[in-house]
């Protein structure tokens, strides 16, 4: 006869939220089984269930996600089956969809920079908003960004062998309302340029690219839920690195907007590619809010 094989974990009212997601975090990572998690569960004994059971359904459906490996031999994972009542189950849709541009996020930012350079970049986003719907989604190329004169993204470039892009997607939900912009820096590895970074700071400067990885994400999160909004995104994307022809301290460069603006540090690349961003998305897109 086969016998039930239940696991529990032990929680009491006096518990905080965030010590339960500490406790959900090392139990998945400990976990070596396929498990039906019973949601309502976690619920029984808080007055605050809303606020616990975002939590709950956060951190598991984060923790499960597997974390990107290009090794050969892949560690199989358990899978998870949530059990979920119809009490909760527009909560659960709602965080499903928002914990599935989360992790797509951190995909991106996960792979090696060799790989995840400005071009593969926009192609993966590209590929992502199509698999989606819905979106508009414009890629610039070098030329084109030089039409447009956004010197200070090209500055940053300079010393790259690899082409700048800017990824624009663009989702309408209610055409009526104001148009916000989402403007993301996507520094695919940050050197510093001839300010360049010491060590262990320069470790993980592929995740500089973070910015265009979130709001990337959140269009396309938004789209899928269709939302009644009117957003675009626009991720300014090239690698900060040193060569003969990077910009240099002490450069002067005119932006989009046609403001001249002075190098005191290659490492502030940041806001040289978010200003034209910026310019972009007031000049081209005509947003109303940034």
């Amino acid at each position: 006869m086969d016998t039930e094989k239940t696991l529990y974990i032990c929680l009491t009212e006096a518990t905080t939220i965030r010590k339960i997601q500490t406790i959900i975090k090392k139990f998945v990572k400990q976990n070596k089984y396929d498990l039906n998690i019973d949601l309502d569960s976690f619920v029984e004994v808080f007055q605050n269930n809303i606020d616990l059971m975002q939590a709950v359904i956060e951190t598991l459906m984060y923790q499960n996600h597997p974390v990107l490996s290009m090794k050969t031999t892949q560690k199989t994972e358990p899978s998870f089956n949530f059990l979920v009542s119809e009490t909760w189950a527009s909560l659960f849709s709602e965080l499903a969809l928002k914990t599935e541009f989360s992790n797509f996020a951190r995909d991106l930012q996960n792979l090696p920079p060799n790989i995840a350079t400005s071009i593969k970049l926009a192609e993966l986003i590209e590929q992502k908003a199509n698999e989606v719907g819905g979106i508009k989604t414009t890629i610039l190329n070098k030329t084109e960004i030089q039409n447009l004169k956004m010197e200070l993204l090209l500055a940053v470039n300079a010393g790259s062998k690899i082409e700048p892009r800017v990824v624009v997607l663009e989702y309408v939900g209610d055409p009526k309302a104001p148009k916000v912009a989402l403007v993301g820096k996507g520094i695919t590895f940050d050197s510093g340029g001839y300010n360049l970074k010491s060590s262990p700071y320069i470790k993980d400067m592929k995740f500089d690219m973070t910015g265009t990885a979130v709001v990337c994400g959140a269009v396309m999160a938004l789209a899928k839920a269709k939302a009644k909004c009117n957003v675009v995104a626009i991720a300014v994307l090239t690698d900060n690195r040193i060569g003969e022809t990077a910009m240099l301290p002490e450069a002067i460069y005119q932006s989009m907007k046609g403001l001249t603006v002075e190098i005191t540090n290659t490492d502030a690349e940041g806001r040289l590619v978010l200003a034209d961003g910026i310019t972009y998305a007031l000049q081209e897109q005509k947003a109303q809010k940034l």
